[in-house]
């Protein structure tokens, strides 16, 4: 439908049969701020959007136009599971956070105390934007859609790995005579 009219909390939309719906400002993009993402659009365009939720008794329709996409953090966090190790391109760095750009619209953060196993005080000194980091999904915020990731677990992880296939490999029945023995036989 064509736009009607824009407002602080959204966008109405002229429907067939002379009914608006409106379009929050929290359904108009996955990517961008609502105040930023409403200003790409004007009095008079035409929108596609989709049916949300019909309310007969207050006479309201809920329209969504983000809803049209998939939901980049959604699909991310499906493909890349809590635990998993992730890639990524420092974007920016503070004393005490490093936010990296792990895909188009997904990103996650680096506190000062997951940068590294040894004690840091300013990310600084570790990271630096531009950098290509891995490191391991530990956690989310939903609300705000951030991944919290850890460096050092990541590191913790595969030194754990190294000991547990050392120690495997040495379990076997082997003696250090046995070794000598074969030595002094070849």
């Amino acid at each position: 439908g064509k736009i009607k009219s824009i407002t602080d909390f959204g966008i109405f939309i002229g429907l067939d049969g002379g009914i608006d719906g409106l379009v929050h400002l929290s359904d108009i993009s996955w990517m961008e701020a609502d105040d930023v993402a409403i200003r790409k659009f004007k009095k008079g365009d035409t929108v596609e959007a989709m049916l949300l939720v019909v309310d007969s008794e207050r006479e309201r329709i809920s329209l969504g136009i983000k809803q049209l996409e998939q939901d980049p953090f959604g699909s991310y966090i499906a493909t890349h599971p809590k635990g998993s190790i992730v890639k990524g391109i420092i974007k920016e760095v503070s004393e005490k956070v490093a936010v990296v750009e792990l895909d188009e619209g997904v990103l996650g953060q680096i506190k000062v105390a997951d940068v590294a196993k040894e004690r840091t005080n300013d990310i600084n000194e570790v990271l630096k934007a531009g950098d290509e980091v891995e490191a391991k999904f530990v956690g989310m915020d939903r609300r705000s859609k951030m991944l919290t990731l850890s460096i050092k677990a990541k590191e913790f992880d595969e030194m754990n790995k190294v000991l547990k296939d050392y120690k495997d490999a040495s379990t076997g029945t082997t003696s250090l005579g046995d070794l000598l023995k074969e030595k002094m036989d070849k």
